[in-house]
C-alpha cells in the first residue's frame, strides 16, 4: 500500500472514529486537528419545534441553540452544530455558562468536569443538499462545497436526570484534515474520556 493510501485510510478510520465516538467532540476535533476549538454561537432561543425525543412525558421548555466550531489558528470551520437543551434536565452551572453564548458546551463540560452519558442515535454522511436540522427539515451548511458531509446525532445525559438535557446534531467538516499529520496512537483512543 503506497504512503498516499495509508494517508487516505488513516483520515477514513478518524472520521469513523469521530463519527461514533460517546466521548467529548471538541476535545477529539482538538486532538485530531492538533488546534483549540473556538466556538461562535450563531443562535440561542426558546425552541417552539423542539423535537421531543428526550421528553417522554410531555412538552418542556426547550431551547435551540446553532453553533460553529473553528479552528484557532486557521479559522477553518471545522463544525456546524445545532442543538436543543432542556434546562430542566441539565445541571444548573451548566445553564448558566450556557446562557452566557460564549463558550462550546463540550469546553463548558470539561472545565466544570461534570459527569454525563451519550448516545449517538445516527451518524453517516449526506450530500449536502439532503442536510436537515433535528426536526428533518431541509439545513444549509457552511461547507456545502464538499460532496459529501460527516454527521453524527447525539443526547447527552447528565449524571443526576434519567432524561437527556442535550439533542444534538453536528455536521463536519470532511476537509478538517488536508495539510494535517494523522496521528493514529493511543491519544485517539483516550481523547475526551469524562
Amino acid at each position: 500500500m503506497g504512503m498516499e493510501a495509508e494517508l487516505e485510510r488513516l483520515k477514513r478510520l478518524v472520521f469513523q472514529l469521530l463519527l461514533t465516538t460517546e466521548n467529548r467532540t471538541t476535545d477529539f476535533l482538538e486532538l485530531i486537528t492538533g488546534e483549540t476549538m473556538i466556538p461562535s454561537v450563531l443562535k440561542q432561543a426558546t425552541a417552539t419545534q423542539a423535537p421531543l425525543l428526550a421528553v417522554k412525558e410531555g412538552a418542556r421548555d426547550a431551547v435551540l441553540r446553532e453553533s460553529l466550531l473553528r479552528m484557532e489558528k486557521s479559522g477553518l470551520v471545522v463544525s456546524q452544530n445545532i442543538a436543543v437543551m432542556y434546562p430542566d434536565f441539565i445541571p444548573l452551572p451548566i445553564n448558566l455558562k450556557l446562557a452566557q453564548k460564549k463558550e462550546g458546551i463540550g469546553k463548558i463540560m470539561r472545565d466544570l468536569n461534570i459527569r454525563s452519558t451519550r448516545t449517538v442515535l445516527d451518524f453517516g454522511w449526506k450530500k449536502p443538499e439532503h442536510t436537515t436540522d433535528l426536526n428533518g427539515n431541509p439545513y444549509s451548511v457552511t461547507f456545502a462545497d464538499n460532496p459529501a458531509v460527516p454527521y453524527k446525532q447525539y443526547t447527552i445525559t447528565f449524571e443526576e436526570f434519567n432524561t437527556p438535557g442535550l439533542h444534538l446534531l453536528e455536521y463536519f467538516n470532511p476537509r478538517m484534515l488536508e495539510g494535517k499529520e494523522v496521528q493514529a496512537g493511543q491519544g485517539i483512543y483516550n481523547a475526551g474520556v469524562n
